[in-house]
């Protein structure tokens, strides 16, 4: 859900915005007074990239809330079905009358699964990590990513989006690992260029489209500076994971799917 509104937010309200009156900004709908707020010493341009940095920022920090609470859903959704037995239920139900019996099973689930739910919103994200990816049925693609994502949420959220100390490894750069989808044209010798908008692709060129890792490097001290169009990647990316930990946290579920437009 994250991934979807988010880029549809952004989708809509970047353009919207590079072609704004900064220095005229309207009213809030129905708002009784408005408020005009000057920040002094900035060109337009300036206010203009900061806008930017800002909105690029808040999406990066909705869309890792999102993958942090599916990580707590399937820590919450492993534990349930691991340690919720029927003894535990008997104990809550009793003997009662059927319907009676069914209000209490709700309310037992429902406790048992609130408590587990807390316990998972209390761990650290490597712990949280560590936990999922070794309650699934199957290795979890993205775990590398995850943790670069991560790193640069911290970035933006904590540091406004300069790297700092925290973010860095031994050689003083953050690397930003993601998926996204690579579209290659291969034309009928065999040659394989990246497809880019408007090329034109003969009848006897093959197009294709699978899911690679794209690496970007960030230095000590640097602002992170994201581009646009990788707010639709990265919106993707927590797509794909998402996907991907409902495919594998049992041997019935129900995948996501997604729409290439080329």
């Amino acid at each position: 859900m994250a991934a979807k509104e988010v880029y549809g937010i952004f989708a809509l309200a970047y353009p919207a915005i590079q072609t704004a009156d900064l220095s005229n900004i309207p009213s809030l709908p129905d708002e009784s007074m408005h408020h005009q707020m000057e920040v002094l010493g900035r060109t337009a341009r300036e206010d203009l990239a900061s806008i930017n940095r800002r909105l690029i920022a808040m999406c990066i920090a909705d869309l890792a809330r999102g993958v942090r609470q599916s990580l707590e859903g399937a820590a919450t959704h492993i534990d349930l079905i691991n340690e919720l037995s029927p003894d535990t239920i008997r104990d809550e139900i009793g003997d009662d009358i059927e319907d009676a019996m069914v209000a209490a099973i709700q309310s037992a689930v429902g406790q048992q699964q609130k408590a587990l739910r807390q316990r998972a919103q209390a761990m650290r994200h490597p712990q949280l990590v560590a936990k999922v990816v070794k309650g699934l049925r199957a290795p979890l693609s993205w775990t590398p990513e995850l943790s670069s994502f991560q790193k640069l949420r911290n970035c933006f959220e904590h540091r406004g989006g300069i790297v700092g100390p925290q973010d860095v490894d031994e050689t003083n750069t953050m690397i930003l690992r993601l998926p996204y989808l690579k579209v290659d044209v291969i034309d009928a010798s065999g040659a394989v260029r990246p497809f880019e908008i408007g090329m034109p692709v003969r009848e006897t060129s093959t197009v294709k489209v699978e899911v690679a890792v794209r690496k970007t490097t960030f230095h000590l001290g640097q602002t992170v500076e994201v581009e646009p169009k990788r707010i639709g990647e990265i919106a993707f990316a927590c797509w794909v994971f998402a996907t991907d930990i409902v495919d594998k946290l049992g041997p019935v579920a129900a995948s996501g799917q997604h729409k290439i437009h080329i």
